[in-house]
């Protein structure tokens, strides 16, 4: 009864300590306890409401993925100054989108050694994407590697790209040009859709990639619906009103996908080709521990402990009387006026008269 109380309470010791090792001021302390790192100005804190403030461009953009507000500190190292911008999220997915907004436009590449989940470097900046924080560090190379590992060391939890991420091929894919998109304004025009009409009022999300595959390059387009039927719904509005052949859109369970950027059927279908839903269907999932061997096992485990015990307490006892006895005689045990025995005498015989007075009563 206890067990389910005590692995509640260290589930929650542990999400607590989680929560505040996340807190953006806690982030900032532990380049504070760093060796070398010094503050060279007060934090900016920027609030979802006040996020104008902070960048007017990009704020429209923080706020659709979800944000939980914006902190910005000037740092000084033995290397060089940098500027740490700390983007805080609702969840790892709205990190993700903002990371790729930030990639998307600026460009950029890959870090040679890998900080977070992702990381790129774009001139004098740096980005990397780490469960619901997406950072900046503007300096010298030397310093935002100090700061990026510090940071990535701190920051807790799991990294998770949007479900619709996930299902993007990877084969052939151009390393850094995925995009997560919420709304039909991010919509890449060159796609030739009409972006009112893709669903996002139904809860739909985007994402989008560069392919490139034998040497022309694509880009695809994937819609992840709540459920298939209105992803068949949005597929045949789409394939009638796009001006793209059949071959260039593909609906896989509650997933549509669409090539644009390349007129090659080969190279469209070689991309949609990668492009699947699949489900698992389980029965009866074996629980672990519940075979039979394990089961038998358990079983005569259980009898051999109360085995162990009983034997235990019957020698205790015996043990216990067997002193007593040798100690305090009948004293305690066995004493003569507490003793009752009752015997059958079934070696004694008969006697006449027990007979002869059984014989009347039957006669009687």
């Amino acid at each position: 009864m206890t067990r389910p109380w005590l692995h509640a309470g260290l589930l929650l010791i542990v999400f607590a300590s989680h929560s505040a090792a996340q807190d953006r001021a806690s982030l900032l302390q532990a380049l504070a306890d760093t060796p070398g790192l010094q503050p060279a100005a007060a934090s900016t804190l920027y609030e979802p409401s006040a996020l104008e403030r902070f960048d007017p461009v990009l704020a429209p953009g923080i706020k659709m993925y979800g944000a939980k507000g914006v902190t910005v500190q000037q740092w000084n190292g033995a290397t060089g100054s940098a500027k740490v911008t700390l983007f805080q999220m609702i969840d790892s997915p709205a990190a993700y989108g903002v990371y790729t907004l930030h990639r998307s436009t600026l460009g950029g590449e890959a870090t040679p050694t890998l900080l977070g989940a992702s990381s790129f470097r774009s001139q004098n900046q740096l980005y990397f994407w780490q469960s619901n924080y997406t950072v900046r560090i503007d300096g010298p190379t030397e310093t935002q590697n100090q700061i990026a590992q510090i940071l990535s060391r701190k920051i807790l939890g799991s990294s998770r790209k949007p479900p619709v991420s996930e299902y993007l091929p990877a084969a052939n894919m151009v390393p850094n040009s995925e995009k997560y998109l919420l709304n039909p304004e991010s919509i890449d025009r060159a796609a030739g859709l009409d972006s009112s009409k893709l669903g996002f009022d139904f809860s739909a999300e985007a994402a989008t990639a560069a392919y490139r595959t034998g040497g022309a390059q694509a880009h695809l387009l994937l819609l992840l619906y709540p459920t298939q039927h209105i992803a068949k719904k949005h597929a045949e509005e789409i394939e009638s009103a796009a001006k793209a052949p059949a071959a260039f859109i593909k609906r896989a369970g509650p997933l549509v996908a669409i090539v644009y950027g390349s007129r090659d059927v080969t190279v469209a279908a070689s991309i949609l080709d990668g492009v699947s839903h699949e489900f698992k269907v389980t029965w009866n999932e074996p629980q672990p521990g519940l075979g039979l061997g394990t089961m038998i096992i358990t079983i005569f485990t259980f009898i051999g402990i109360a085995l162990a015990f009983t034997t235990i307490v019957g020698v205790s006892y015996g043990g216990l009387r067997v002193f007593v006895k040798s100690r305090y005689g009948n004293r305690v045990f066995d004493r003569p006026e507490t003793m009752e025995l009752i015997q059958l005498k079934l070696a004694q015989g008969v006697t006449n008269r027990q007979i002869e007075g059984n014989s009347r009563g039957e006669s009687r």
